[in-house]
């Protein structure tokens, strides 16, 4: 598998790191940026974020028909980017809790808006390219976060806010580039680039992949598994060993992942149904809160560890909800916002457990993350489960081929050209590539068939062969080498 073929490749995953690498400047608790601000409540930043994510997720799924509408579509990115742009200032200029607890949902606004369009973005894209494009969009994030950390205070400043609007624009111009490569336009109607993003008609909606069991499944493992990974916020606050530098941790998880990826679409078979790594998300979770329970005073290999196996199920169950709504003509951005929803609410109960009254010890946390990790991976969502997964990606990938496969005219018109047929030569060649003889082909035309026959011979030279069968192989496989 090549990773760059594409042109457009760096586009779209540039735009996605953008947003991500926003994110880890603004979204993390603490943040090297602001510190560890105290929202409404004494409640942290990151968990009340957490909470105006889910309420602003659950609003979009409510509004989601006009957001579906060209207007809609823009309104939504630009409230995103205006959102984005805002929290910064507010977190560093702004007094008290109140302007804190505002930042909080000017980011979840941000964070719900460019994911969503991003995902439904990627969702269009063909079988393989969606995760690729996700795991490479996290590691640009990640260094280009890292990269900006180096540069300081001012650089901090200046990209936090920045990147929201950058990553907008990347998605636009992501869009345009793909209607001159002859695909459709972000914005040109409904049947856009953003492909079933909330349809406002004959939409399915959610619940035509929710009831499938398996993609049930993986939306109740996608919420456990990010409870798990939250309960790291969890032992922070329950005074055991916090992870050092912590905001640099899941950038730098991530671009261990995405090499990790690199060399697994080099060298596997099929990099386009990446099934096998599904198996490695519970031993590595299980292993790194098997550490932190072990090594206290060592969290930062068991923090790791988890914070590197949740990332490859959140990627990889992404990518499956793109695949499920293929198969079943549903709405991706309500599919992606109901997923989303599920990995907010998630780490919302992680979190919240650490600023209970009374938290547990920073062990038993650990002993808790091990046990989430062992349920879910045996009775929530088992191998098992993960084959309908694995057919479903092979049904997208007929039908891709199908749908990617030129139209026989095309086609005719195409081999026509490439064997410089003139015009009637051309129809003549069509009338023999259906079957049709000579005396039908004159009467059709209005010509002798003596003139059939010298259009026939000259058809013969030009495509080299001696016979109509020899013509209709000819066409065949230029046809099979044109899809």
């Amino acid at each position: 598998m090549k990773l760059f073929e594409e042109e457009l490749f760096p586009v779209r995953f540039l735009g996605f790191g953008l947003f991500w690498a926003w994110l880890f400047m603004v979204g993390l608790s603490p943040s090297p940026l602001f510190g560890n601000p105290l929202c409404l409540g004494s409640v942290p930043f990151e968990l009340f974020e957490l909470l105006m994510r889910c309420a602003v997720l659950t609003l979009s799924l409510a509004l989601s028909r006009p957001i579906a509408t060209n207007r809609g579509k823009r309104l939504y990115l630009a409230v995103g980017a205006i959102a984005g742009m805002a929290v910064t200032p507010l977190l560093l200029w702004g007094e008290g809790a109140t302007a804190h607890s505002l930042a909080a949902l000017l980011a979840a606004v941000a964070e719900v808006s460019l994911f969503l369009m991003w995902l439904s973005f990627f969702g269009a894209m063909r079988l393989g390219d969606t995760l690729t494009l996700l795991v490479m969009s996290y590691g640009v994030g990640a260094l280009l976060f890292l990269a900006t950390l180096i540069g300081g205070q001012g650089a901090l400043v200046a990209a936090s806010i920045a990147f929201p609007l950058l990553s907008v624009a990347s998605l636009m111009l992501s869009g345009r580039l793909i209607s001159q490569r002859g695909g459709s336009e972000l914005f040109d109607g409904d049947g856009s680039a953003l492909v079933q993003a909330g349809e406002p008609t004959g939409t399915k909606g959610p619940s035509s992949i929710f009831k499938s069991i398996p993609a049930l499944k993986m939306t109740l493992a996608l919420a456990c598994y990010s409870l798990a990974f939250s309960l790291l916020s969890a032992m922070a606050f329950s005074g055991g060993a916090a992870l050092p530098a912590g905001y640099l941790v899941e950038p730098v998880c991530i671009v261990v992942l995405a090499g990790v990826y690199i060399l697994y679409a080099q060298f596997a078979k099929d990099a386009a149904k990446p099934y096998a790594l599904y198996r490695a998300v519970a031993p590595v979770m299980g292993l790194g809160f098997a550490c932190l329970a072990a090594l206290v005073g060592q969290p930062a290999i068991g923090g790791g560890m988890v914070v590197t196996g949740y990332l490859l199920f959140e990627v990889l169950a992404l990518n499956d909800y793109c695949n499920i709504v293929k198969a079943n003509d549903a709405s991706l951005f309500r599919t992606m916002a109901f997923g989303r929803l599920a990995i907010s609410a998630g780490m919302l109960v992680g979190w919240a457990v650490g600023f209970l009254p009374d938290p547990a010890s920073f062990t038993a946390l650990a002993v808790a993350g091990m046990a989430i990790v062992l349920v879910t991976a045996t009775l929530v969502f088992t191998d098992r489960d993960r084959m309908p997964l694995a057919s479903i990606a092979d049904d997208r990938a007929i039908r891709e081929e199908r749908d990617m496969r030129p139209s026989k005219g095309t086609a005719l018109a195409n081999f026509a050209v490439s064997r410089k047929l003139s015009k009637r030569e051309t129809e003549v060649f069509g009338y023999l590539i259906a079957g049709r003889t000579t005396s039908y082909i004159a009467e059709r035309l209005f010509v002798a068939e003596s003139t059939v026959r010298a259009h026939v011979y000259n058809i013969y030279q030009k495509a080299d062969v001696h016979s109509r069968m020899e013509l209709m192989d000819a066409f065949d496989a230029f046809w099979s080498e044109e899809s």
